[in-house]
């Protein structure tokens, strides 16, 4: 009496088929989590610039005028990007007047852009934030704030 084999197992088409759905899945996947990657680091360029507009806000109490020493404006200890270091910040000051001969500014503009891991957002390339809290971005996205 002969016995029937059994085999036990998956063919190569059978393999060949789940790794096909498995890369379908993973390339339409994989861009919204950019995405929403790209979006949670927002709030590192975001806090940086509120905080910077603070610290300007305590300096222009103290000497009455503006500072565009980026250091005195990040908490990050290279004195130039935000906390996390996906945004480098620096500052424009307007608004001058000069008084026996030192020039005092009244006006600013806070800019984070992106840096590093964060540089390939475009979406949101820029982040402004002004002396008067107006917020704004440049890259044509509707939500970078």
């Amino acid at each position: 009496m002969k016995r029937a084999i059994s085999n036990k197992g998956f063919t190569l088409i059978e393999v060949m088929i789940v790794v096909a759905i498995i890369a379908i899945i993973a390339a339409i996947g994989y861009p919204s989590y950019q995405e929403s990657v790209y979006k949670s680091r927002r709030a590192d360029g975001r806090a940086a610039l509120q905080e910077a507009a603070a610290r300007q806000e305590r300096i222009y109490v103290e000497s009455n005028s503006y500072t565009s020493d980026v250091a005195k404006l990040v908490s990050n200890g290279d004195g130039s990007s935000s906390p996390e270091g996906y945004y480098g910040i620096s500052v424009s000051l307007s608004c001058d007047r000069t008084v026996g001969g030192a020039t005092y500014y009244s006006c600013f503009t806070l800019t984070a852009t992106p840096q590093g891991a964060q540089a390939g957002d475009t979406d949101c390339t820029t982040l402004t934030l002004t002396h008067t809290g107006v917020k704004g971005a440049t890259g044509g996205g509707t939500t970078c704030w």
